[in-house]
């Protein structure tokens, strides 16, 4: 946020120190322009995280009697899965047909972030508590880094074009070249999947009643993370301005909004998710669908993430060896760097690359 916010403030400074000199544009019709930016592309389309999802049930007569909440750690819900905010740079090649009309080229390079895979882990072993029917932790991890070059061709019109302040619109179309780039953490956590054995465990009960979890029905071997995000065409409108401040050169702010036909997608254990959310919504009792299914993936061999490990509780026998039997034990020691097993729900899914692209920069006339 600083590094935009400092990019736009400096754009800002330029162009009104530029329109103190009363410098006045160039005619650029019949003319070829080169220009060079920087700036954020900022995709608007995030996941939010259900774990605060809770379904209200109704009876027949559409009264409201119960609840039933998704036993995730609420706090996670702060948090969303999509593509952070990525800084690059832009070259444009340009021909005026015009004073006015203008076709344009544009190609640039893209780099961002993309966060937060959420991971909840209810340990075996954890200690219960009389406060709460579940105790989920939070591991947020990034997925990895998206790479873009972009492709556009658009045609442009200037308003007032000899004067030293031009605003312009412009509209086009283009192609993304995209890849993407798995973080250690999200590699790990694909090769922990592959490696574990669960099953889906139930979520039963509701809030009134008390809520838990039954055990699976059976258990398979899981499968691990897979990303996909195809290079996609895409269509932009935009706008902006131009303000001269030497012989040829402009200084100039450019917006567009771009749509994309592509989206990146993560599956994890061939789903969007592992485990079943509880959706945020109503439903009547009766219903098919009402009670779910709904639950978490119950990990019993092996397990995704290293939560802590088992020792002995403080009323256990002497000699007691956990790593052999876990009775007498509970899941409240430090670090092992093993996966623990237990109940897990991993929250993505699919995000479109749709956004505003915010750019500064200088374009001279040849």
């Amino acid at each position: 946020m600083r590094r935009r916010g400092w990019t736009l403030g400096l754009a800002v400074v330029v162009s009104v120190a530029a329109v103190a000199t009363g410098a006045r544009a160039e005619d650029i019709e019949k003319k070829i322009r080169f220009g060079a930016s920087f700036g954020a592309n900022m995709p608007v389309d995030k996941i939010h995280s259900s774990s605060a999802n809770s379904r209200a049930l109704f009876d027949q007569n559409n009264v409201l009697i119960d609840f039933i909440s998704d036993p995730r750690n609420d706090s996670a819900a702060i948090s969303d899965f999509g593509v952070r905010a990525q800084y690059g740079t832009n070259f444009y090649l340009q021909y005026a047909f015009t004073s006015m009309w203008y076709i344009e080229g544009m190609a640039g390079y893209n780099r961002a972030t993309v966060s937060n895979v959420e991971v909840q882990a209810e340990f075996s072993g954890t200690p219960s508590s009389s406060l709460q029917d579940f105790q989920f932790q939070i591991f947020n991890l990034p997925a990895g880094q998206i790479q873009q070059i972009p492709l556009q061709l658009s045609v442009g019109m200037r308003f007032r074009p000899k004067a030293s302040f031009s605003p312009y619109l412009m509209a086009g179309v283009g192609y993304s070249f995209n890849s993407f780039h798995p973080s250690q953490e999200l590699n790990q956590l694909s090769l922990n999947l592959d490696n574990s054995v669960g099953g889906f465990a139930r979520l039963v009960g509701t809030q009134f009643t008390g809520e838990s979890f039954q055990d699976p029905t059976s258990v398979t071997d899981l499968s691990g993370i897979t990303v996909d995000v195809k290079s996609a065409p895409e269509f932009h409108l935009g706008g902006g301005f131009e303000v001269p401040f030497a012989k040829g050169w402009v200084v100039f702010v450019d917006a567009r909004y771009l749509t994309y036909s592509g989206k990146l997608k993560i599956r994890i254990n061939g789903s969007n998710e592992l485990g079943i959310s509880v959706p945020a919504d109503r439903a009547t009792i009766g219903q098919p669908g009402a009670l779910g299914p709904f639950g978490a993936e119950l990990i019993s061999t092996g397990g995704l993430i290293d939560g802590g490990s088992l020792v002995p509780t403080p009323n256990a026998p002497p000699g007691t060896n956990c790593a052999i039997s876990a009775a007498n034990c509970q899941f409240t020691g430090p670090k092992d760097g093993i996966p623990d097993p237990g109940y897990y729900y991993i929250h993505a899914g699919d995000v479109r690359l749709d956004g505003l692209m915010l750019h500064a920069g200088v374009k001279f006339t040849f």
